[in-house]
C-alpha cells in the first residue's frame, strides 16, 4: 500500500494509471526514447517508475521544484527527447536525444565533488540491490517505511519507495519539509522507519520529546551531538552508505558513531583499510570494480566504517589531517555551533587546514589558542573564519572544493 500524504494508492490504483499509460502515444512506447520527469503529483510519479521499470525504459527524474529552463538544460544533459513538466499527459519536445542510449535510471552525482556526471543505473541492477536490501531488513521489525525526502532522488526513491513495496510495507511519502506534518505522519504509523535527511531528522529530534521509533540517516555524516539527539528521540537509529554508481553498498541497523555504516550487502564484494590504517573503499562485482574515492575500514566484527573522501584528506607536509577529526574537536568548544573544514594550497607546507566556525565569538583568537590543548602541530588550521552561516546542500552536505578555492 502506498500512501502520498493524506492520498492512498491501491494496487487497484496503480493498474488503473499503468492501463491508462498503455494508452498514451508516448508512455506505451518509452522504450523508445529517454524521457526527463519533472513531475507535481509523487503518487503518479511512483506509479510511473514502476510502468516504466518492467517496460526497461530510460528515464531522468527531475526534483519538482526545478524551474523549467532549468528542467530543459537538465533533460539535454541527460540525452532527453521528450520532458514531462509538471505533467504527465503533455510532453516537451527537446528534439536532441541520443541516438542508443542506455537503459535504465538515469540521474547525476551530487557535483560536491565535482562537475556532476551522468550515471544510468539498470533496472536489473536495481533489482540486485532490491534484494539485497531486503535480505540486510530481516532484523528490522518495522511494518511502515515513512518517506521524507525527495522522491526523485535515490535515496529516497529506491531505497525508500521501491525498497519499501518490495518488502511488502506500507509505504508513507511526505512532500512537504514542515517537521510537525511529519511528525504527524510518524504517530499515524508508530511501527515506522523514517528516511530522511540529517537536518530534518535532527530538527525533529529537538521536539519530537522520545516519539521516533525508527529513523535512517544517509548522504552526510552526522555531527556526534546530532547523533546523540537522534539517538534520545528514537527507538533506534540507521545509516546506510552508497554512491550514485553503485546505489546503497552497506546499511547500520542501530548505529552508534557517526562513521559506523553496518555490513556491505550481499551483492558486493566490499574492500576497505583495518582500523588505524583506513584504505580506500572499493566495490566489487562480475562485471567490474569501481573505486568510491572514499577512506574506510572494517573493525574486527566486519563492520565498515567510512573516515573520509580521499579528495578531502589534507596532506600538511606529508602527514594526513582529516577534516572530520579536526570538526569533532572544533564542535566540542561551548561556543561553537557549527563547523567545517577544508584545505587550500601552502606553498610551505603543501596544503594548509582552514576553517569556517559558526560562534558567538568575535574574535577566533581564544578558539585558536584553545585548538592548541587538542590537536597535533599539523591538525592546527592556519586560517580561522567566522562566518554566520556554513553553506550546504539540501542533503545537508557541504562543498568543500569550493570553500579551498573561495576567497573566505
Amino acid at each position: 500500500m502506498l500512501h502520498v500524504d493524506e492520498r492512498t494508492y491501491s494496487e487497484k490504483a496503480f493498474k488503473h494509471y499503468q492501463n491508462k499509460l498503455n494508452e498514451h502515444p508516448i508512455w506505451s512506447k518509452a522504450e523508445k526514447w529517454r524521457i526527463a520527469v519533472c513531475p507535481n503529483d509523487s503518487g503518479k510519479w511512483i506509479m510511473l517508475v514502476s510502468y516504466l521499470k518492467e517496460k526497461d525504459a530510460s528515464i531522468v527524474p527531475i526534483h519538482p521544484s526545478t524551474p523549467i529552463e532549468a528542467a530543459k538544460r537538465i533533460a539535454r544533459e541527460g540525452g532527453c527527447y521528450y520532458l514531462f513538466y509538471q505533467s504527465m499527459e503533455a510532453p516537451i519536445t527537446l528534439n536532441e536525444a541520443e541516438a542508443n542510449h542506455e537503459k535504465g535510471l538515469v540521474q547525476f552525482s551530487s557535483g560536491t565533488t565535482g562537475a556532476p556526471k551522468q550515471i544510468v543505473r539498470s533496472w536489473t541492477s536495481i533489482d540486485d540491490e532490491l534484494e539485497a536490501y531486503k535480505r540486510a531488513f530481516t532484523s528490522v521489525k518495522v511494518d511502515t517505511i515513512i518517506v521524507a525526502c525527495p522522491v526523485t532522488h535515490s535515496y529516497g526513491l529506491i531505497s525508500g519507495v521501491l525498497a519499501g513495496m518490495h518488502q511488502g510495507k506500507t509505504v508513507v511519502v511526505v512532500t512537504t519539509q514542515n517537521p510537525n506534518y511529519v511528525l504527524a505522519q510518524t504517530k499515524k504509523y508508530p511501527n515506522h522507519l523514517l528516511y530522511a535527511a540529517p537536518p530534518l531528522l535532527h530538527l525533529l529530534a529537538k521536539v519530537a520529546k522520545h516519539s521516533l521509533n525508527g529513523v535512517m540517516t544517509s548522504g552526510a555524516r552526522l555531527p556526534e551531538t546530532w547523533l546523540e539527539e537522534i539517538k534520545a528521540a528514537s527507538t533506534f537509529v540507521m545509516q546506510q552508505y552508497g554512491c550514485s554508481e553503485i546505489g546503497c553498498i552497506s546499511v547500520g541497523t542501530d548505529i552508534s558513531h557517526p562513521n559506523e555504516v553496518g555490513f556491505p550487502l550481499s551483492h558486493h564484494r566490499v574492500t576497505a583499510g583495518k582500523k588505524g590504517e583506513p584504505a580506500p573503499i572499493s566495490i566489487s562485482s562480475t562485471q567490474k570494480t569501481h573505486h568510491t574515492d572514499d577512506l574506510g575500514y572494517f573493525d574486527e566484527g566486519g563492520t565498515l566504517y567510512y573516515v573520509e573522501r580521499v579528495s578531502d584528506v589534507i596532506n600538511v607536509a606529508g602527514l594526513n589531517v582529516y577534516p572530520y577529526e579536526i570538526e569533532r574537536v572544533l564542535l566540542q568548544h561551548h561556543e561553537v555551533k557549527d563547523a567545517v573544514v577544508y584545505k587550500k594550497t601552502d606553498a610551505l607546507s603543501g596544503e594548509r587546514v582552514c576553517v569556517q566556525v559558526v560562534s558567538t565569538m568575535t574574535d577566533a583568537g581564544p578558539l585558536r589558542a584553545w585548538c592548541t590543548s587538542y590537536m597535533a602541530p599539523h591538525q592546527l588550521p592556519k586560517e580561522f573564519h567566522l562566518v554566520n552561516e556554513i553553506v550546504k546542500g539540501p542533503n545537508g552536505k557541504v562543498n568543500r572544493k569550493q570553500l579551498g578555492a573561495s576567497k573566505v
